[in-house]
């Protein structure tokens, strides 16, 4: 912000939760003045990774999910602060105090990706590789049932398909197929406040 054009004209923005791919931010103009709704919808959608946001007008709280790949939690903060003349809030405010275990693994897990992209041209990624790993290892399990080590087929089978509706829910809800190759959507839909 420039100090010459004074403090913002809506007030403050608040990070109420932010977890890596889900963020929601907080203002009181969020409740009273759906133009900055409109204003901010319009500057997140031009960020890549953004797949949705949600107004609630009750509380006055957007929610913004994305691929936490694509863009980064400051990004968006900064994006929407700008966009709807509020206050940020402090900048360590989207920053773990320490790496936890649970970061590491997802550190571990995003280099992964990275890498199995890279090999692949950018065509298969960790949510199709481990589905279809486990989906061989069914196959394997029920042709050549020596091993006492694995699990049966069917529960190998099981676990394949469970894990891959599951890291592929929004493209199998929403038909957005383009989503699963790092593509942004075209735009975003406003989402009621009900629906998950």
């Amino acid at each position: 912000m420039d100090p010459r054009q004074g403090p913002p004209a809506n007030g403050s923005l608040e990070l109420v939760h932010h977890h890596p791919g889900r963020l929601r931010v907080r203002a009181e103009a969020f409740r009273q003045k759906p133009e900055v709704v409109d204003k901010v919808r319009e500057a997140i959608e031009a960020l890549p990774g953004v797949t949705r946001l949600t107004h609630s007008e009750r509380t006055g709280s957007l929610l913004v999910e994305y691929d936490p790949g694509f863009t980064e939690p400051d990004q968006i903060v900064a994006r929407i602060a700008e966009a709807a003349d509020l206050t940020r809030p402090d900048d360590g405010a989207l920053r773990p105090a320490r790496r936890t275990p649970a970061i590491a693994a997802v550190g571990a897990a995003r280099e992964l990706n990275a890498l199995s992209m890279e090999l692949t041209g950018s065509g298969v990624d960790l949510r199709v590789l481990v589905p279809t790993a486990l989906a061989a290892l069914s196959a394997y399990s029920f042709v050549y049932k020596k091993d006492a080590r694995l699990p049966r087929w069917d529960n190998l089978l099981y676990w394949s398909y469970n894990i891959f509706v599951s890291l592929h829910r929004r493209e199998i809800e929403g038909g957005n197929i383009g989503a699963s190759a790092g593509r942004r959507p075209s735009s975003l839909r406003p989402i009621p406040v009900g629906e998950p």
